[in-house]
């Protein structure tokens, strides 16, 4: 597997990744509560769901009971546990694989021999990440209807060979090969895969963990059969955690930093939190650069007066290069034209998106270690990691060098490690994502303005211009609303920030790309925008671009009447997409985004292939790019984050490729497929006449 290839796997395991170490998952497409098969979920306790099915005739795996929950689920340890761990996970997620192939043997041994505690498996395949992980967990099911046994052989035989599986675009033959290797009853095997009776069964699975509020793998649920409590943990999280959580219900106690769950969630009725206060503990004052710095009552950092009348709360996320823009270029200015007279703080809320930054989780949970020996310590530490951004954003583990720079600025290191190794901090992490979230927040950076006088709250949304923060602090230090305020709520209402007036401004740090990071052509200023949802592995984007691109570009785009942006959508039903995404993606560092966009549709079906790689260098060549730095790029992590940005952008918004969004008036209107050079030209002619008429 070539290394841009690895990392595709590990990226597109992580879609919009919430917590540590997690792959994330689209929303549920049914009605919230109901299944793909029409029946809905009346809210069932987990705790009710994994009690294991006393009529299962008890067969043994590597010395341990293995059978099925009432319910179906594969479960393995003593039925009689005290504890019960629950894994929602996917079989073609990296994490996943390190959690089986690291943390389970060690879990075993220590309390599935002894009987403490049982494991049990569901089903939860990311298809959108993994394309193939479904018919995996299907076929595990197939091989289920054999026995428990045979389940946990299979389990265990697709983890240790994911890699070999992971890029098949179909693994239908690799899977009945590892059903005869394990001597399983290959024609009944066979039978039940072609019925397809186990692919409703997964759909169901994967609806129901997200219907629990999970929306990455691995996941976990720990039960405490004595008082039915249950409690939530996400990500390939170390033993030593597992270890304490587990230890802690044994002992009849919470685990460390643990929240209880409940059953399932609903997004038509969000969790409901009161916006943050600012009550300051003045027992963890500081100074950071001349500004008083410490810590909230709530454990959030602040910069700035803790009696400022305004104070910015800023969502972020170490490695989202929008956060890295916001704090190193717009914050200094801030703080010299507001903090530094006291009339505005500045408060740090943990925000890391996972499935986009799969790292940036560690970064939070050691700043949070550096923030235990002070204020003036954590300010540091976040200013070096937003500083050195590309150096750790691309590493794999992260450990070492988060270490060394939390050595360099002169922290106690034993200190230091002890509260890492204890993984104490990853739960507030995730505390802190998940809250967030229930502010309505699901992008960084974000921001809540609150006027500390009369506890209004205003939210912003992006590494906007340093004159839209202004024009807010101004207003409410005046006394005033923000004028921009209701006018922002309304648009956000109808367009996201990578359609809206603010999103759409040209990067005068990036040419040729929008504030939202999306290429475009045009003029910025036109009336009309429209937005291409492209794929460049599908047959109708590929006509449409070859066909009707070029009448529009000079119709419309040369004329200067439309800015044109494209974003990527690469379709699970295209596995060599994502690749030619990633190319164009880093021929646009270079200023040849178009030119290589253009190379790909017309050699589609030159670099289609399994590995295309190779197909794609060559491509390169033939552009006035500088190779090394494109090749350096294509295996790169920088390039997916933008193409799976793209990605979770499109959620619940398009589905389908080419889509275009056409925008004016402070609305979107969506046209799909692909379409004649002439009707095209025609709908854009009219479109045209009502932008200019109601302006954009």
């Amino acid at each position: 597997m070539t290394t841009a290839r690895w990392l595709l796997t590990s990226a597109m395991a992580l879609v919009l990744l919430l917590v540590l170490s997690a792959c994330s998952s689209p929303a549920v497409e049914q009605e919230q509560g109901c299944l793909a098969d029409g029946s809905c979920l009346e809210g069932p306790q987990l705790e009710t769901a994994s009690q294991p099915d006393a009529s299962n005739d008890q067969a043994t795996y590597l010395g341990m009971p293995v059978g099925f929950t009432s319910d179906g689920f594969p479960y393995i340890g003593d039925p009689d546990a005290p504890v019960t761990l629950v894994e929602f996970t996917d079989y073609l997620c990296p994490f996943c694989l390190r959690h089986t192939s690291q943390t389970m043997p060690a879990l075993l041994l220590e309390y599935g021999i002894s009987g403490d505690v049982n494991f049990v498996f569901r089903d939860f395949p990311i298809d959108v990440l993994h394309p193939t992980a479904p018919q995996g967990h299907a076929a595990s099911l197939c091989v289920a209807e054999q026995g428990a046994v045979e389940f946990w052989q299979f389990h265990d035989q697709l983890f240790r060979s994911q890699d070999q599986w992971s890029e098949l675009s179909d693994p239908a033959e690799f899977l009945a090969q590892t059903a005869a290797d394990l001597q399983l009853d290959t024609v009944a095997f066979e039978e039940c895969v072609e019925s397809g009776r186990t692919n409703q069964i997964v759909e169901d699975r994967v609806a129901q963990a997200e219907l629990f509020g999970f929306d990455g793998t691995p996941s976990f649920k720990f039960v405490s059969n004595d008082d039915s409590a249950t409690y939530d943990l996400v990500g390939a999280q170390a033993v030593s955690l597992f270890q304490q959580w587990l230890d802690a219900l044994l002992d009849g106690g919470v685990p460390p930093g643990a929240v209880p769950s409940t059953g399932l969630t609903s997004e038509s009725e969000p969790t409901e939190i009161e916006a943050s206060s600012f009550s300051v503990d003045p027992e963890r004052q500081d100074e950071y650069q001349g500004f008083p710095v410490g810590f909230t009552e709530e454990g959030w950092p602040f910069i700035g007066s803790p009696d400022a009348r305004v104070s910015v709360f800023e969502f972020t996320d170490y490695l989202c290069p929008f956060c890295q823009r916001h704090t190193n270029v717009t914050m200094p200015t801030l703080l010299s034209e507001y903090a530094a007279e006291g009339e505005v703080n500045f408060v740090f809320r943990d925000f890391p998106l996972a499935g986009l930054h799969p790292t940036a989780p560690s970064g939070h949970n050691a700043s949070l270690c550096v923030a235990e020996q002070g204020a003036a310590f954590f300010w540091a530490f976040h200013d070096v990691l937003f500083l050195n951004q590309s150096q750790w954003a691309g590493l794999q583990d992260s450990t070492a060098y988060l270490e060394q720079t939390a050595q360099q600025i002169g922290v106690d290191i034993d200190a230091y490690n002890d509260c890492v190794a204890s993984g104490r901090n990853a739960p507030i992490v995730d505390a802190r994502v998940a809250e967030g979230r229930a502010l309505g927040f699901n992008g960084t950076p974000s921001f809540q303005l609150v006027n500390n006088e009369s506890s209004d709250v205003y939210d912003l949304v992006g590494a906007l211009p340093l004159e839209r923060f202004q024009s807010y602090l101004d207003a409410l230090l005046a006394g005033e609303e923000p004028p921009e305020a209701a006018e922002s709520d309304e648009q956000s209402s109808e367009l996201p920030f990578w359609a809206n007036s603010e999103g759409l401004v040209p990067d005068p740090d990036r040419p040729g790309y929008t504030l939202a990071g999306d290429p475009y052509k045009g003029d910025p200023k036109a009336p009309l925008v429209v937005i291409e949802f492209g794929d460049f592995q599908c047959p109708s984007c590929q006509r449409h671009n070859l066909e009707a691109q070029p009448t529009i570009d000079e119709t419309f785009v040369d004329q200067g009447d439309i800015m044109w942006v494209f974003k990527n959508l690469p379709l699970q039903s295209h596995p060599q997409a994502p690749a030619a995404a990633v190319a164009a993606e880093c021929a646009g560092d270079q200023g040849q985004f178009w030119e290589m966009h253009e190379l790909l549709f017309e050699t589609l079906d030159e670099w289609a292939v399994p590995n295309p790689d190779p197909e794609l260098l060559r491509l390169a060549r033939s552009l006035p790019l500088n190779q090394s730095q494109f090749e350096t790029c294509l295996g790169s992590r920088a390039p997916l984050e933008r193409v799976l940005t793209d990605l979770f952008e499109a959620r619940n918004v398009i589905d389908q490729t080419p889509s275009f969004v056409m925008i004016y008036g402070g609305q979107g209107r969506r046209l799909e497929g692909a379409r004649s050079a002439e009707d095209f030209v025609a709908i854009l002619e009219t479109q045209l006449e009502s932008a200019i008429e109601i302006g954009r």
